[in-house]
């Protein structure tokens, strides 16, 4: 719902409405914004904690699945009976703890299997159905990135590091780079009430193909099975009897797709603005791996980027289309 501030007071006096539709605009004004937001906040704060102690508890998947059913049912009851903005932001925590309960709950499932395929793509259909019943950005976001898990696309956390893995990056680069092709397509030929969550699948699984560009521009992709590390595994027997895409495929590829990306697209729009920032991660990042950090890269270096940077602010002044 989109929020437009007015005065009434002043469009009266300036001649533009009547004394009725002045007492009009006013009995219609909504409540306060920053009540209604506390008041929202506690009570999904309250529902946390009613979870938290449940689940505390009674420690087993049961407990966990039924909170997540009584989130969403309560959810789409906020949602139906209160379809204003007063309870707007309950309605969507709610949601958003019931959906995500529920994935938590198929994944709790599949804890003690080594099958990961399965439970990814039910988690990705799971979250893709409540962004849609929903309307959420969040949830389709999720989606998204649990559609990647598939593909053996994930991140991880050691002390004080956080990790990006893409296991098979041509893959993801070839299903999400159709994703997101497919989706930008669909935007001009549905309403705006679904325009929205497209273009957020859409972005999404383009971050998707520029983090696999990333991975294999370093370590390119091995096209077959993964090495296992087992007691009697052979690494070099799986080396040699398995093709390996090099780095520099990727390495190439990948700003060439930028450039061109940039070339067509909009003026500060999502697909120049991320282009321009991957483009500017690749330049980074293969500088280092080649050059190293000595003091006569970094002054060459220097002076490239301000090159780099001259050449593209007089690109960008140039129109664009669409």
């Amino acid at each position: 719902m989109t929020v437009i501030r007015i005065d009434p007071q002043q469009l009266q006096a300036e001649g533009l409405i009547n004394a009725d539709m002045t007492r009009l605009l006013e009995a219609r004004a909504l409540t306060e914004s920053r009540f209604g937001l506390f008041v929202n906040l506690s009570l999904i704060m309250g529902a946390l904690a009613v979870a938290a102690g449940a689940i505390a508890l009674v420690p087993d998947a049961t407990t966990g699945l039924l909170l997540a059913l009584l989130a969403i049912a309560a959810a789409e009851l906020t949602r139906r009976f209160a379809p204003d903005a007063s309870l707007k932001v309950l309605s969507a925590g709610l949601a958003l703890m019931g959906v995500l309960g529920l994935a938590g709950w198929v994944g709790w499932q599949y804890e003690d299997t080594a099958e990961t395929t399965l439970p990814a793509l039910l988690i990705t259909l799971l979250l893709g159905a409540g962004a849609v019943w929903f309307r959420s950005a969040f949830l389709m976001v999720l989606s998204v990135l649990a559609f990647g898990a598939v593909f053996g696309t994930g991140t991880g956390y050691w002390h004080a590091c956080y990790g990006l893995f893409v296991e098979q990056p041509i893959m993801t680069i070839a299903v999400f780079g159709a994703l997101a092709a497919g989706l930008y397509a669909l935007r001009s030929q549905i309403s705006e009430t679904w325009k929205h969550l497209a273009g957020i699948a859409a972005r999404t699984a383009f971050f998707l193909v520029n983090f696999a560009f990333w991975v294999g521009s370093l370590w390119g992709d091995d096209l077959g099975p993964d090495y296992r590390y087992a007691e009697g595994n052979d690494w070099e027997a799986w080396r040699a009897a398995t093709p390996h895409v090099p780095e520099t495929v990727f390495s190439i590829g990948w700003p060439v797709l930028l450039v061109a990306i940039m070339a067509r697209s909009r003026n500060g729009g999502f697909l120049s603005v991320t282009a321009t920032v991957f483009l500017a991660i690749h330049a980074y990042t293969q500088y280092f791996e080649t050059f190293g950090a000595h003091p006569w890269t970094l002054l060459v270096g220097g002076i490239v980027l301000v090159g780099l940077a001259v050449g593209a602010a007089k690109l960008m002044q140039q129109p664009k289309q669409a």
